[in-house]
């Protein structure tokens, strides 16, 4: 009986508004279904808990169960998921069946304009874990491992998408960097989303707290990493000194609503042939993310832009484009982009949802000559498209059906499109 009534118990209070702003995918209505060990009556919540400590992110969900210690010191969770992926290309296909992403696509060799692919490196495994001395000191390790490591989409190989620490709002290692919100990433089947949304995990410390039950701020210190398009023999890689600096203020009036203004600042080094010196030029760019909870329907928008920011936005990431040659010799200038994404997600019942997103994304690029990558060949704009119905047959097993839509213009006048339809199978705890 005791078990029993602490069961209702975790599902009364994970109805309640949780502390820390998630995804909406993320929270399982039902809290945690089962809990292996004794509980007594002063010990915190384990859904609260755990999902405190795990990142923000609509692939990861919420605890299904946990596994508390016989001194209730620590608590434990272990999710998993298999998501299996299948793809039909045409126009230009793609390379990743994964990962939908525009300015990466090339013009298909004739014979080449389809393509009928599927895979499984979607699929992860996670560690919850918190250990919870006193109410006061709380840590938390959180460690997820997905199987997109490999250059082939046929290489299963391990890759780390999250490992860090997390103590009294400080957290440690690699993780979401804070100048993107991920928790207005609306759920899609393609891994990659809208080319201006956020790029990338990184090594970072960062600091968050809610300052009021509704206002929120967090600062980070980032370790930097850039991509310049150097001249033709100049190209080497520069040793990065300065880390940087995003931080962010968010405003919430619901549980599933808010909105936040992100902004990062960075210095980036490069080597002047010419004079034989090193320079240093920054980057900076603004962000204003929101969600807006409708009822049955959720609306999520992003608008960005900044200079010198390219490996923040996720279709320019590796693209060289932090820095290009400017017309002073041994010298390089920042190239500006800007971008924006709105999307809305249809729940037409608890087990059935919708989700219609756009995106743009645009670079500014000064012509140069001499550069290891010609200018016209840098990406000038990309549009994306998204559609998809989503069907949870189940707690535990969900299906779905995504058409994307991709093109992308370069400085040169060329212009490549694609499309793609992809079925998805997902079974996850």
């Amino acid at each position: 009986m005791k078990k029993i009534a602490m069961i209702m118990l975790l599902c009364l209070v994970a109805n309640a508004v949780a502390t820390a702003q998630h995804h909406s995918k993320q929270k399982n209505k039902n809290g945690i279904e089962y809990v292996v060990g004794e509980l007594s009556d002063s010990t915190a919540n384990p859904y609260d808990v755990l999902l405190e400590n795990i990142p923000v992110d609509p692939e990861y969900q919420a605890p299904q169960f946990a596994i508390v210690d016989k001194n209730n010191r620590f608590y434990m969770s272990l999710g998993a998921k298999i998501k299996a992926v299948g793809a039909f290309d045409w126009g230009n296909p793609y390379s990743s069946v994964t990962d939908f992403k525009p300015s990466n696509s090339v013009e298909a060799e004739a014979g080449n304009e389809t393509s009928l692919r599927m895979s499984i490196k979607s699929s992860s495994l996670n560690f919850n874990i918190v250990g919870m001395p006193t109410n006061k000191y709380r840590v938390g390790i959180f460690l997820a491992l997905t199987f997109e490591g490999g250059e082939n989409y046929s290489d299963y190989m391990a890759k780390c998408d999250y490992a860090y620490i997390k103590c009294n709002g400080f957290t440690l290692g690699y993780q979401s960097n804070l100048y993107d919100d991920k928790s207005t990433d609306a759920y899609l089947i393609d891994g990659n989303g809208p080319g201006a949304s956020g790029s990338h995990n990184d090594l970072s410390i960062s600091y968050q707290r809610y300052i009021t039950p509704r206002f929120k701020a967090g600062v980070s210190v980032a370790i930097p990493k850039i991509s310049i398009t150097a001249r033709d023999g100049e190209f080497h890689t520069l040793n990065q000194r300065v880390p940087d600096i995003p931080l962010y203020v968010q405003w919430s009036w619901n549980e599933d609503s808010h909105v936040r203004l992100s902004g990062v600042y960075r210095t980036m080094q490069y080597r002047d042939f010419v004079t034989n010196t090193n320079r240093m030029l920054p980057g900076y760019g603004l962000k204003l993310t929101t969600s807006v909870e409708m009822g049955n329907v959720m609306g999520y928008a992003m608008a960005q832009a900044g200079k010198g920011i390219a490996n923040y936005m996720k279709d320019n990431e590796n693209l060289w484009l932090d820095m290009v040659p400017s017309e002073t010799p041994g010298q390089y200038t920042q190239t500006k982009a800007w971008g924006a994404m709105c999307a809305l997600e249809c729940n037409y019942n608890p087990r059935m949802f919708s989700t219609f997103m756009y995106g743009y994304l645009r670079n500014y690029v000064d012509a140069y000559e001499g550069g290891v990558i010609p200018f016209g060949e840098h990406m000038k704009y990309e549009h994306y498209a998204a559609a998809n119905f989503i069907w949870k047959i189940s707690k535990f097993v969900n299906v779905g059906l995504e058409y994307n839509y991709g093109l992308k213009h370069d400085f040169a006048g060329n212009t490549i499109g694609n499309n793609r339809v992809s079925a998805m199978m997902r079974v996850g705890f």
